[in-house]
């Protein structure tokens, strides 16, 4: 299960060989939107580089880029936030590859409506004139894609007014109990009101947004004085990001995501990392059921990320200066 602690790490397990192996620290969480890393450590891509990957698992994103930003590890995979672009502009490590992201036609986060509100006639968020909305955090992937809602077709709603939970377990909580009419929430906490009827899906986000989730960051060490090494591990990454691509993001004829040996496979890995503690069989279904999207290529959505920035600063919460090259080094093979 994933951490509670915020500032407790535990050592993911790894194979790799004891010696003629580069050690790369690697900050992380256990989500199935890291899979990719997590499918090139356990087939041996890291080993077939050089590399050991010493991974450790924390609590949340926020703790994941503050490891980076003090030095902790030399590569990091976490949601994109107004922190962790702030912590990349004040410390100087990079984005270098992409993690998971929003595609239309795939299921990710969701916009979803509270029973009441849905008794009510509320089917969209432009019906939603008064009342509440919440996401996690200010300047958090969730609020940016509420944000990306209200400008597409069923947007067009300020009439609401806006509260922040502090994280997406607390927003799912405030729809549950009533605090709360609609909600963007992570595909984990909105299936479990949907499920329990507490809840009403609107829309999958995916349908208004091709919001990248997060990135693979490299520290400033890393890309001055281990650069050689940190294209090592970028290969690596890579074919564990086809890997994924391949295994959980084939459609049927319905656009649904198809389950074979591969993808179950595959899930079985990520069930191993990010459900350590789970029955296997229950590990398995929650790591292959919520999947993201993921470019076969882990290639940054530049445009996307200049588009976030620029709602950042339009807040008045980033520098007006300041844009995606900044924190972006896209100069590896």
């Amino acid at each position: 299960m994933m951490l509670r602690a915020a500032a407790v790490a535990i050592a993911l397990v790894c194979t790799a060989p004891a010696v003629a192996q580069e050690r790369v620290t690697v900050a992380v969480t256990r989500a199935s939107a890291n899979g990719a890393l997590f499918l090139a450590a356990a087939r041996g891509y890291f080993k077939a580089e050089g590399i050991e990957p010493d991974m450790t698992a924390y609590a949340s994103d926020g703790e994941v880029v503050k490891a980076m930003a003090a030095g902790s590890a030399d590569i990091a995979l976490a949601h994109w936030s107004i922190e962790s672009v702030k912590l990349a502009k004040d410390t100087g490590f990079k984005a270098v590859a992409a993690q998971a992201r929003e595609m239309d036609g795939y299921e990710g986060n969701e916009l979803v409506v509270s029973a009441a509100a849905y008794d009510r006639g509320i089917r969209k968020l432009n019906q939603l004139l008064s009342g509440v909305v919440v996401v996690d955090a200010v300047g958090s992937t969730l609020h940016y894609q509420l944000e990306q809602a209200k400008k597409s077709k069923d947007g067009k709603g300020d009439g609401f007014t806006l509260r922040f939970a502090g994280s997406p377990k607390a927003a799912a909580a405030a729809i549950r109990e009533g605090r709360a009419d609609m909600a963007v929430l992570p595909m984990i906490e909105a299936r479990d009101l949907l499920a329990t009827n507490q809840g009403k899906l609107v829309a999958w986000c995916s349908q208004f947004s091709t919001s990248e989730l997060g990135a693979l960051f490299a520290s400033p060490k890393m890309l001055a004085e281990r650069r050689a090494v940190t294209e090592k591990f970028l290969r690596a990454y890579r074919r564990g990001a086809a890997d994924y691509h391949a295994a959980f993001l084939r459609l049927d004829k319905y656009s649904k995501r198809v389950s074979n040996a591969a993808s179950q496979e595959a899930a079985k890995i990520l069930a191993y990392y990010v459900y350590p503690r789970a029955r296997p069989h229950e590990a398995l279904a929650m790591a292959e059921g919520e999947v993201h999207y993921m470019d076969a290529k882990a290639g940054i959505d530049t445009v996307d990320l200049d588009r976030r920035i620029a709602w950042y600063q339009a807040q008045g919460l980033l520098d007006k200066s300041f844009s995606a090259k900044n924190i972006v080094d896209l100069n590896f093979k």
